[in-house]
């Protein structure tokens, strides 16, 4: 569970979504916001995004992660009578920044953001994006390419800040990697208004899924209904070996047999092994088991063979994965790599990876845009449930191709 807690609220009741807990008390004492993760609970779905209402205020906020560091922005959302009037922020809110909602005119510069809004049916209010060429949506991109929507950063890294400033955005919506390209404190100077998403750095579905709350709130327009119940992935995590076994990938349980109810045990497959990654330079660079991806793959019915790693990413020595090379049924997101014969040039060994020698080779770039825009970073982020239902179509069949029906949401494909 994760909780915000804000001191000096005490003009609202208490607030507790199923797992994110606002404590409010007397407002005239100063705001402290505690972000904690409570031992036990692994479902929790965001510890990055809180959105509700404080001080007789709707509030956002917000955190990144940069390196060792933590930043954390707020944000009060008015409707248009309240901004025009223009009343004072409580104290406890004086460093937010103030949006007039629903929001008009919006620059975002990732495909995700793109993702949530397109979902919402709010792309409309697109006025610029990063480069044209990354957007999947093909009706956006036609905008883009026709200059209805603007570029402010074609090639993908720097942003024309002249241009930006000229379109007047409402907001602008960018991220924070803690790289030499992270541009949202030039924005700030400039007088930007600016807000940094990090869904990108959650490692659950239903974290990443729950930031739709932030764009039903900015664009006040309603949540898809299935996005509503938190609970629609309420499976738990699994961290560390198994009882009776140090395979993540099997479980031994007690069976029961004759009238004298002799115990005994037996293995039992917690689903296909699953490989993820790949080779470059002798390294085999993986999502950890506390990954994006990682949680796919479970909730795809497939069991990650670092499933209980407690990390986000893994470095791995070749060698470490040839040694599983035989028990490996699936293998998804092979880097960069598109087809049997680019892999085989970048890592001749993949070859000996079962995977590889039964045709059973996932990349999730199924659905691409106009320029070639992968969907999968743009509208599979706001669908978990189709994304999971393509995984597992993959997965737990010898199909070669999804049997969704329906080519929209087949983002995952066999290479072969």
């Amino acid at each position: 569970m994760i909780a915000l807690i804000m001191v000096g609220c005490g003009s609202e009741p208490a607030k507790k979504e199923k797992n994110v807990e606002a404590v409010q008390q007397d407002c005239g004492s100063s705001i402290q916001k505690n972000w904690q993760v409570v031992a036990g609970d692994e479902r929790a779905r965001t510890n990055l995004l809180w959105v509700d209402s404080a001080c007789g205020e709707q509030v956002a906020a917000i955190r990144s992660i940069v390196g060792a560091d933590t930043l954390e922005k707020i944000f009060v959302l008015r409707d248009s009578a309240a901004f025009t009037a223009g009343g004072a922020l409580p104290g406890e809110l004086s460093s937010a920044m103030v949006l007039r909602t629903p929001l008009q005119r919006v620059a975002v510069l990732s495909s995700a953001q793109i993702g949530y809004m397109l979902r919402l049916g709010v792309e409309d209010r697109i006025i610029a994006v990063g480069a044209g060429k990354y957007i999947a949506d093909s009706t956006l991109y036609a905008k883009a390419a026709a200059g209805q929507v603007a570029e402010v950063s074609p090639d993908g890294m720097n942003v024309d800040y002249e241009k930006l400033i000229a379109l007047k955005p409402d907001l602008v919506m960018t991220f924070v990697t803690g790289g030499s390209q992270d541009d949202y404190d030039r924005m700030e100077k400039l007088g930007i208004p600016v807000m940094l998403t990090s869904e990108w750095q959650e490692n659950s579905l239903e974290a990443k899924a729950a930031w739709i709350k932030l764009y039903s709130s900015l664009f006040n327009v309603e949540m898809p209904d299935e996005k509503k119940d938190s609970e629609s992935f309420s499976d738990s995590l699994v961290y560390g070996d198994p009882a009776g076994s140090a395979d993540p990938c099997v479980e031994q349980k007690v069976v029961r047999s004759g009238q004298n109810e002799k115990r005994g045990f037996k293995v039992v497959a917690r689903g296909p092994r699953v490989l993820a990654g790949m080779s470059y330079g002798g390294v085999w660079y993986a999502p950890g088991g506390r990954s994006y991806t990682a949680d796919l793959i479970r909730k795809a019915g497939g069991c990650y063979l670092w499933a209980s790693d407690t990390t986000r990413e893994l470095k791995l020595t070749i060698e470490d994965v040839m040694a599983l090379a035989d028990s490996v049924d699936i293998w998804i997101n092979p880097g960069m790599f598109g087809t049997p014969e680019e892999i085989l040039a970048a890592e001749p060994r993949a070859a000996y990876i079962k995977a590889f020698k039964e045709k059973k080779v996932l990349q999730n770039d199924g659905r691409k845009g106009p320029g070639g825009g992968n969907d999968f970073f743009e509208g599979a982020v706001a669908r978990p449930d189709e994304l999971v239902e393509n995984l597992s179509s993959l997965i737990s069949t010898t199909a070669k191709k999804p049997v969704s029906g329906n080519p929209a949401f087949e983002w995952y494909r066999n290479i072969f």
